[in-house]
């Protein structure tokens, strides 16, 4: 596994506070950055809590637009 994508964990939301926008559910905290960045910084190692969406887990999943039998 490559480092952890927050937009891709099930545990990273959005917050409505303009100085803190993004949050980790799992660590309880929100920030400017991004948690996997904050989490590296302070503990010196990747991410411990990531867990890939469900809807990101399978490639053939994905609804392609490009395709000419859609349309």
């Amino acid at each position: 596994m490559d480092k952890p994508n927050c937009l891709k964990c099930k545990h990273y939301h959005s917050t409505y506070d303009p100085a803190r926008p993004r949050g980790c559910r799992v660590y309880g905290f929100k920030s400017m950055t991004m948690p996997t960045i904050l989490v590296k910084n302070e503990s010196g190692d990747d991410c411990k809590a990531y867990e890939m969406r469900k809807h990101f887990e399978k490639e053939e999943d994905k609804f392609d637009f490009n395709r000419k039998d859609y349309w």
